[in-house]
């Protein structure tokens, strides 16, 4: 399969899947947030005791995207904001970006499409309302700027913190998960805890209600970005750290061996070892399936990659090999 029809491939599979959780969703406001009744009393009917049903339901659809078959192969975003966010971190091509966020929004478009002829005229009603989202009286959209673009920050930092990590990767989507749960959770009955352009796309063109819709897709964008750079900063550092020579080495070695035996060049030269290999994009793997992009950005470690120059990398070229 050629490049092109590899990303064009990719593409449809992230449309189908937002379509899927776009679905998901409306299901969810339909039955939960759009039978709201407060005349008839009780701790059900007041919008925050249904967040407790919503949230995990939002929540946990993105893990199980994530860990589906079709996630496992474009990774499952479903989000623009995490697509780019992906990118920044290496593991997304650059050439799949704009095809992902066209599906996902054109797939937030069907997914709405796909609640109103299955639940019929309830969910165009008012009280649905295509499951756009509407923040408290009082919140102006300066508010939910910032509440958008922080919840973003940190979904994308913890993420990709645990992509990088051996015995955390496994649990990403876990993790994405409940911080989506705990989300909405905290913002739903406020900003409305979206944090997903996709989620607010198709909803907005539908109901025409366009208010909000610039805020919900250029703040979480904002925000995501803002974590790569944090991130990748963090990461640079650690590296430089390590990079450097053993400061015990030398201690240890004229303990062990006697001073003659320790040269100034043997405590420099000791922990420098092939960390990792510099691919365009890189598309390497690790002991553990996972691209390395990530693991290469936070946590350099061998990687079970072809260490020639030139080499072929999961359809990429190997330009170098950093010492």
């Amino acid at each position: 399969m050629t490049a092109n029809r590899r990303t064009l491939h990719s593409a449809l599979l992230e449309l189908a899947l937002t379509a899927m959780m776009l679905f998901v969703v409306a299901t969810t406001v339909r039955w939960l947030l759009g039978t709201l009744d407060p005349a008839a009393g009780g701790w059900w009917n007041v919008p925050e005791a249904r967040l407790l049903a919503v949230a995990p339901l939002s929540g946990y659809t993105v893990t199980a995207v994530m860990l589906s078959p079709w996630g496992r192969v474009t990774g499952g975003d479903i989000n623009p904001a995490i697509t780019l966010a992906m990118w920044r971190y290496g593991r997304t091509p650059g050439r799949d970006v704009a095809p992902f966020i066209a599906g996902q929004l054109i797939g937030s478009l069907l997914g709405i499409a796909a609640g109103r002829l299955v639940w019929g005229p309830v969910f165009a009603s008012p009280v649905v309302d295509f499951a756009v989202i509407r923040p408290a009286p009082g919140w102006s959209w300066a508010a939910v700027t910032v509440v958008e673009a922080a919840t973003m920050f940190v979904i994308v930092a913890v993420a990709g913190i645990e992509v990088s990590s051996r015995r955390l990767g496994p649990f990403t989507p876990w993790g994405v998960g409940t911080m989506i749960t705990a989300q909405i959770l905290a913002f739903g009955t406020l900003s409305g805890g979206i944090a997903n352009p996709a989620r607010e796309f198709g909803p907005a063109l539908f109901s025409g209600n366009l208010s909000l819709l610039p805020v919900c897709l250029l703040a979480p964008a904002a925000g995501a970005l803002t974590a790569t750079v944090v991130i990748g900063r963090i990461a640079a550092h650690r590296r430089v750290g390590r990079a450097g020579p053993d400061r015990n080495f030398s201690h240890r070695c004229r303990r062990r061996t006697g001073a003659a035996h320790c040269r100034p060049t043997d405590a420099s030269r000791e922990p420098q070892r092939i960390r990792h290999l510099v691919v365009r994009p890189t598309a390497c793997t690790t002991a553990t399936g996972v691209p390395s992009a990530s693991d290469v950005l936070l946590e350099p470690r061998r990687h079970q990659c072809p260490r020639r120059l030139g080499a072929d990398v999961g359809g990429e070229t190997v330009v170098g090999v950093v010492q």
